[in-house]
């Protein structure tokens, strides 16, 4: 099953583009309303929310009561923070519940829906992400017409998540809603068509041989940025199934601080590089997913942006992940794999990759008779 997640701002139209998506007969979860549903009475979340909050937010019948919560949450980063701490993960575990209980068939689609798939750093767990996004103005018009918000009350809202132009750069799909939903209803069918063309593609397995991964991290730079060095990302990930930013955030020298998109420092635009990373990065993608280099390019540059905020230094980390992954299979040469990957790279991160910075990695990564701590020899054979 081709896994698709669907985000978008507040009031920018991700539930008609769902629904149409649902009508091309792909499955559809609303994640926001599975939170509703874990935070109702006898739900997941239900006691840890009202422990977190108080009697201030229960409502008569012993319900959450979403009104006064709001305020609270939207007005408050602390407060946000500690609610999507308690209820995210029970919407993980929901959203896996219902998806195991759905035959899988082959060239199947399921599409799940949430505001704050990339703040919350879970965008990763799908195989594409589509973000849906019309202007700041229309947003916030669309939001006081639906909600009946004042003009303060509706900006405080849109404030408290990403940016649409931020949360576009993660994406594999845009749909823009602006004109309306004649327009809206027709992009979201061309989009159904690439999604069902994309799911009934055969996947394509990864070809990894200890031996040459092995030798390819061991002759990987030990120096990362902000301390991720290739065998702690790897131990990190070692008990993982999916990339979740929020976790890898949690690695970094010095300690991240508010959200993961924002750890980022000035300071560490200096060497060492995104790039660094890319062959454990790789090397998991591989391991975990296969050959899906549309994928791993949107892995490398949202890991490039918890380090990066310069979009060569993204574009490098993006074109090196590409190059590493030929490597650890044994394909193309390093020039050929970057004249595969180099359009790709800057699409990603905005600007052209420093393509000497990624030829040097790449012969650093393929150099003679590697020495291989053992403590490596571990973490490898835990994914081959």
């Amino acid at each position: 099953m081709l896994r698709v997640g669907l985000t978008g701002g507040i009031a920018s139209g991700k539930s008609s583009v769902l629904e149409r998506l649902a009508a091309a007969g792909f499955v559809s979860l609303d994640l926001d309303r599975v939170a509703h549903d874990v935070m109702a009475p006898g739900g997941a979340a239900h006691a840890a929310v009202l422990a977190a909050f108080g009697p201030a937010v229960r409502a008569a019948d012993g319900s959450i009561d979403r009104k006064r919560l709001g305020p609270i949450v939207f007005g408050n980063p602390g407060a946000r923070e500690r609610l999507n701490a308690i209820v995210h993960p029970c919407v993980r575990d929901e959203e896996a519940r219902r998806l195991a209980a759905i035959p899988e068939r082959a060239g199947s689609v399921s599409v799940s829906d949430a505001a704050l798939l990339v703040e919350s750093g879970a965008h990763l767990r799908y195989d594409r992400l589509v973000v849906v996004w019309c202007s700041p103005e229309e947003q916030l018009r669309r939001l006081r017409n639906r909600d009946g918000l004042s003009e303060a009350a509706a900006r405080e809202r849109i404030a408290a998540q990403m940016p649409p132009e931020e949360k576009r750069r993660f994406a594999h799909f845009e749909i823009d809603t602006e004109g309306g939903f004649e327009e809206t209803v027709a992009r979201a069918q061309l989009l159904a068509g690439e999604l069902d063309h994309l799911a009934r593609m055969p996947s394509a397995r990864a070809i990894l041989t200890r031996e040459r991964s092995e030798s390819i991290l061991a002759n990987n730079p030990t120096a990362g940025p902000r301390g991720l060095d290739a065998q702690r990302l790897l131990e990190r990930l070692s008990g993982e199934e999916h990339l979740e930013m929020n976790l890898l955030a949690a690695l970094l020298d010095p300690a991240a601080q508010g959200p993961w998109y924002q750890a980022a420092l000035p300071a560490a635009e200096e060497a060492p590089g995104p790039e660094i990373l890319a062959a454990p990065l790789a090397f998991f993608c591989a391991a975990r997913r296969g050959r899906d280099r549309d994928f791993l390019a949107a892995a490398a540059a949202s890991l490039a942006r918890l380090t990066h905020t310069a979009p060569q230094a993204i574009a490098t980390a993006v074109l090196a992940a590409q190059v590493a992954a030929d490597l650890l299979q044994g394909e193309r040469g390093v020039e050929p794999s970057i004249a595969v990957a180099g359009a790709a790279a800057e699409r990603w991160g905005g600007a052209a990759p420093d393509i000497g910075a990624v030829r040097s990695l790449a012969g650093r990564l393929v150099a003679a008779n590697p020495r291989v701590a053992p403590e490596l020899r571990r973490v490898v054979a835990r994914f081959v």
